[in-house]
């Protein structure tokens, strides 16, 4: 690492990153004119250790740049939730090292596919799923936002 690098470290969520990941997600929302509602539509980001299976947060001096989560649906189903990533670190692999640790632990879990909802309006986010190998399917979920939906055979 050379002098004044920053180090990048993914690390499990703990209830200490609250507030930086509030943050965050704020930030990522109002850069492509979404609202965070936490006490509204995001009310999962107050509990966050009950509300997902497991969230990670990419950190660089505990300042949070990414975040990806798992969450069950069901038995068989999990849905990859909260996958951001701040625009200095896009195109540099980190979406793929977020999705595989989402994907892995699906996988460990015993899940049998993972699902996701997003919008057609995001074109990158939706290459690098597709790239990955998810799979466009029927609308799973009655998110009124959403219309693109996808899976991953785990």
């Amino acid at each position: 690492m050379l002098q004044g690098e920053k180090m990048e470290k993914i690390e499990i969520y703990n209830d200490s990153m609250k507030e930086a990941v509030f943050a965050f997600t704020d930030a990522c929302f109002r850069s492509v004119g979404k609202e965070f509602e936490p006490e509204g539509r995001h009310s999962d980001y107050n509990d966050i250790g009950k509300k997902f299976d497991r969230f990670w947060c990419l950190l660089s001096d505990e300042k949070v740049l990414g975040t990806v989560a798992v969450k069950c649906l069901d038995e068989t189903t999990s849905e990859l939730k909260a996958l951001y990533l701040s625009p200095e670190l896009r195109g540099k692999g980190y979406g793929y090292k977020l999705l595989d640790l989402a994907v892995l632990f699906a996988t460990e879990k015993g899940y049998k596919r993972i699902v996701l909802d997003s919008m057609s309006k995001y074109a990158a986010a939706l290459k690098l799923y597709e790239k990955y190998g998810f799979t466009h399917i029927t609308r799973y979920n009655e998110n009124p936002k959403a219309d693109v939906f996808m899976e991953y055979i785990l």
